[in-house]
């Protein structure tokens, strides 16, 4: 279960840092994606082992990004 994110912290931090305005319904959405993204980059990130490269985490999350991408469509 994805912890919670507060949809209006969202709203706020979407309008102060990137002077987007959301919908109370849609910042609940936004906030159910963002938690599920955190658990997902979590879990990947304690797949790697502390002296992995650099790279390896960052590759991962890209290659998640492209089959997500996928299924939308």
């Amino acid at each position: 279960m994805p912890k919670r994110i507060d949809p209006q912290a969202l709203k706020i931090i979407a309008a102060d840092v990137r002077d987007l305005r959301v919908s109370d319904d849609r910042a609940a959405q936004l906030a159910q994606d963002v938690a599920r993204i955190n658990d997902a980059a979590r879990a990947e990130g304690a797949k790697n082992d502390f002296n992995a490269q650099p790279s390896n985490f960052a590759l991962t999350l890209a290659n998640l990004a492209r089959k997500a991408k996928r299924v939308r469509r």
